[in-house]
């Protein structure tokens, strides 16, 4: 049970990290053979494909995390009910418009996957770098039912405000655990 909660929890992002990361190594890679020796042909179009599947990934991440676009001081004025109506509606025009491009997706991509197209420089077959759609929609469907879930599970809990949040973001950052700042050793100055 605790893999799929951490699935829940950690997926879009630890997905988003690899691609990251994985840009970030091809592209130094590149450089390097782009001046000891010839340049490779396929680092772009690979480091393109990957930011193209983290931004379609970032959607369910964005809802979760609710970050999609929102004027959050507005918002901290309302009562909780009220707040919580408007992210209950809010969401279910996102599920609505996700789940509108996802069934899209699908079709398109599987028009993409009949042609038998495949990109020009890696010789890959066009329909994978399409799934990044069906992927991205499928999940930001997922993720905006769990939101409403959420928003109708704790209707008459008080919310957050956006200060808040940022502080008690800030304050998790100030105060992780594992940092090897020696509190006695600042006191006292850094003499021993």
């Amino acid at each position: 049970m605790s893999a799929i909660k951490w699935l829940d929890e950690h997926l879009e992002e630890a997905i988003m990290v690899v691609l990251l990361a994985l840009i970030s190594c091809v592209m130094m890679a590149q450089i390097i053979a782009r001046n000891v020796f010839n340049s490779m042909t396929w680092p772009e179009e690979f480091s393109r494909y990957c930011y193209i599947w983290s931004v379609f990934l970032s959607l369910g991440y964005t809802i979760k995390k609710g970050n999609m676009l929102k004027v959050g001081i507005v918002m901290d004025l309302l009562p909780t009910k009220i707040r919580r109506a408007i992210e209950i509606v809010a969401n279910l025009i996102i599920l609505v418009i996700c789940v509108v491009f996802f069934r899209h997706a699908i079709a398109y991509t599987g028009k993409i996957h009949n042609m038998g197209q495949i990109s020009p420089a890696m010789h890959l077959p066009m329909w994978i770098m399409y799934m990044a759609t069906i992927v991205g929609f499928g999940l930001a469907s997922i993720r905006a039912a769990q939101e409403i879930v959420k928003n109708i599970k704790n209707f008459n809990v008080r919310v957050e405000t956006t200060l808040e949040a940022t502080l008690k973001e800030a304050m998790e950052e100030v105060e992780t655990p594992g940092d090897y700042i020696d509190d006695e050793h600042m006191n006292s100055g850094g003499d021993e």
